[in-house]
């Protein structure tokens, strides 16, 4: 062979391998101007997005902690509410007011709520969980198009047999298919969950299904073993019965006594029979003592293949600090038996709080994140949309007005969130600090948060 041919030959090869080994970078996705969502005076962080197959986008969100007990709303017809935040918008996130109520006298909105969570069945209903600690209201809406939105009922308790209730998730599908997931805060205390399959087992997290719209709950619930922070889904595809987790362990810690493991283990939970049973099956491995650790996300494709999210620390520093961190993908064809991982961190730095979305056909990918380039700078809001295989190309959402302050060691607060529209638009919504006490910029200080949102174009 000539020395040319030899040479083209080779490079093809190389090509070839690279372009196997290393994906594309995406094009960037343009978005709409961030729209505040707070109302007047009304403060919050930890929100939650989630748009319906008519287009309208419903936001939830933690009150800010002195206003628990009550807080200004000038969207309530009393001009107050009790439970967490949570919103809806017809004209895709220009406004957000609030959902409406059984009466007038808004009764739902002054049941005490901490913190909430919310999701869509495939037959029109909203059904929002808020906890109140000890136990949790529910609250069932039904849509009927765009702009219609009718209230079902609420109940002061769902109820759920656990001590504590912390940081509720809740996943739905079918027609009145809701499945509960219970924070207990450790795998110790609350032992009585039941049931089988390599699943069960002492955990942090206890599944309560409804298989009535929300009427009535199993209140024992099944305890999915050695989890730590979880997040669930449901498959949307007619007739599905297939249910999911994606958790940490804690770093296989009991979370009372025992010692957290280095090397933590990442666990995707599957039920095929609507969360009467569970598997378990490891989908990789994680820097368990990383001081800043959260939930994973985890999102069911068209074609029903799962796609979970992580934001690991690339490194420690001597107090359990992430110097750096990165995003690892996850992609399951067999419903969580075995994973595949890509890593598409865009760009080196921090990354908090990273929410995984797949569009309504499954051809796109898309995420909101917290991101700064190194310690000194100010943490700021990003958002991307994708395709599977390639990189995310980040875009900021509203560059002149970080999140934090210039050298903040953690992003506001413990979640962000994102979610596709019918449309294929991505939504994102974020916490912005307003001002701080005492200490500036450290988890808890904050005393005023606002809530944003911005939408893909």
């Amino acid at each position: 062979m000539k020395r040319s041919r030899w040479w083209l030959a080779m490079a093809a090869t190389f090509l070839a391998v690279a372009g196997a080994e290393a994906a594309p970078p995406q094009s960037q996705t343009a978005f709409g101007t961030a729209q505040k969502v707070t109302p007047f005076q009304g403060y919050g962080y930890e929100p939650a997005v989630l748009v319906d197959d008519y287009g309208n986008i419903y936001v939830t969100a933690h009150k800010e902690n002195w206003q628990l007990a009550v807080a200004p709303d000038v969207n309530s017809p009393t001009y107050t509410r009790s439970m967490s935040w949570i919103w809806n918008s017809y004209d895709n996130g220009l406004t957000f007011p609030d959902l409406p109520g059984w009466t007038q006298v808004s009764i739902e909105q002054h049941e005490f709520g901490d913190e909430g969570d919310f999701a869509l069945d495939d037959a029109g209903h909203l059904y929002f969980i808020d906890t109140n600690v000890a136990d949790d209201t529910i609250a069932r809406y039904s849509t009927h198009g765009r702009g219609a939105l009718s209230f079902d009922f609420s109940r002061p308790l769902l109820p759920a047999a656990q001590l504590v209730d912390d940081r509720p998730w809740v996943t739905a599908h079918g027609d009145g298919k809701v499945f509960y997931f219970g924070n207990e805060g450790d795998k110790v205390t609350y032992p009585l969950g039941q049931g089988t399959g390599t699943g069960f087992g002492p955990g942090r997290y206890t599944v309560y299904r409804s298989l009535d719209g929300g009427q009535s709950f199993d209140s024992i619930g099944y305890t999915l073993a050695d989890s730590g922070w979880c997040r669930p889904a449901a498959d949307h595809a007619a007739g599905s019965k297939n249910v999911y987790a994606f958790c940490t362990n804690d770093g296989g810690s009991d979370d009372v006594s025992s010692d957290t493991n280095p090397v933590g283990t990442l666990w995707a939970y599957s039920s095929s029979d609507d969360g009467a049973t569970w598997s378990r099956n490891k989908a990789g491995e994680y820097k368990a003592l990383d001081s800043t650790t959260s939930w994973p996300t985890v999102s069911v494709s068209s074609d029903g293949s799962l796609w979970a999210l992580y934001v690991d620390a690339t490194a420690l520093d001597a107090n359990n600090f992430p110097t750096g961190n990165r995003l690892r993908l996850f992609h399951s064809t067999n419903r969580g038996a075995s994973w595949t991982e890509q890593d598409i961190t865009p760009r080196a730095g921090r990354y908090e709080y990273a929410w995984l979305s797949v569009s309504r056909d499954g051809k796109k990918l898309g995420l909101g994140v917290y991101y700064k380039p190194d310690a000194a700078a100010a943490w700021r809001v990003y958002g991307a949309v994708w395709k599977p295989g390639q990189v995310p190309a980040l875009v900021s959402l509203d560059e002149s007005n970080p999140v934090s302050s210039a050298g903040a060691p953690e992003a506001p607060a413990d979640l962000m969130s994102s979610a596709f529209g019918p449309d294929g638009h991505l939504s994102v919504v974020w916490t912005r600090r307003v001002f701080d006490v005492s200490v500036p910029d450290v988890t808890g200080a904050a005393i005023a948060r606002d809530i944003y949102f911005a939408r893909s174009k």
